[in-house]
């Protein structure tokens, strides 16, 4: 790294840390497991630093009034810039995957992204029966990929942005808000129309949202945003959760009687480094309950 690149880092670094929490107390908690229970189906193997230790984790949770097992496949946070080996493998992962249902929850892009890096990564996607679907993160619309520019990016793909949005997809209803960091989340447009006595998933980029979104009728939440702490010592928890990610740095929480489970995301933001929290692919099991 020469001495421009260094410095660019370390003022990346102290915005970065500016935008957060150093070693929050959330993150020194064992993160819990899946109601249903957790396991790694595969992970890449790689040393101290887990840029590309990419982890396939299977999540399993009940969902009340859902007659048959649903696959969904959560990417989040994968913060695409440019076209490099460590796409080419993520690529060549996800399409070996099987899904019903496609989501991505936020930071599909970061600061510098190229097109021919996102038409790649959504290229990979596998089919699903139910579609692929987006919302908004907050570096979407730091980035220069605002809602207009963003829906129209994943419409080259087939792939619907749900701005405070719903579907009703058959098996289950489809819930996306805004984000509660970048954007102005509108709760009562995004679950307008919802039949909160039928099977309903919401999708949310930051976890703080969650607080509000929680409520009879809601099973269950899928953010991201946190990465985990991206970095975690011994002792110390996660070095760093930016706003908007609450009390909920990563894994499953409860608020009666509704879940929220934050995946630790793809890949990185602030600097290039990932240590005792690797990158995180989400198959997450919905089964009869």
């Amino acid at each position: 790294m020469n001495p421009g690149e260094a410095y660019r880092y370390a003022r990346g670094i102290a915005r970065g840390v500016r935008r957060g929490d150093l070693f929050p107390p959330s993150t020194r908690v064992k993160p819990a497991e899946a109601p249903g229970g957790t396991r790694v189906l595969a992970s890449a193997s790689s040393g101290p630093n887990q840029l590309a230790a990419w982890q396939v984790v299977e999540h399993t949770c009940a969902a009340a009034g859902l007659r048959e097992p649903l696959t969904v496949l959560q990417l989040s946070d994968v913060h695409l810039r440019g076209r490099d080996s460590a796409l080419d493998s993520l690529c060549e992962q996800i399409a070996t995957l099987a899904a019903d249902l496609i989501v991505l929850t936020g930071d599909v892009v970061t600061r510098g992204w190229r097109r021919e890096a996102l038409d790649q990564f959504l290229g990979a996607l596998p089919p699903a029966a139910l579609g692929a679907y987006a919302i908004m993160g907050n570096w979407e619309y730091w980035a220069q990929a605002p809602p207009d520019t963003w829906r129209y990016a994943l419409s080259r793909h087939r792939i619907p942005l749900l701005l405070d949005e719903s579907v009703d997809l058959g098996p289950l209803q489809l819930v996306g808000t805004d984000d509660l960091l970048a954007g102005r989340p509108d709760l009562k447009k995004a679950f307008a129309g919802i039949d909160l006595a039928r099977p309903t998933l919401t999708l949310t980029h930051s976890p703080a949202l969650f607080d509000e979104i929680a409520r009879p009728g809601v099973p269950l939440v899928l953010a991201g945003h946190t990465h985990g702490g991206q970095v975690v010592v011994p002792g110390l928890g996660g070095f760093f959760l930016p706003r908007g990610s609450g009390a909920y740095p990563w894994g499953w929480y409860r608020r009666d009687p509704s879940w929220l489970f934050v995946s630790r995301g793809i890949g990185w933001s602030v600097a290039p480094v990932r240590v005792a929290c690797p990158p995180e692919i989400v198959v997450l099991r919905l089964v009869p309950g």
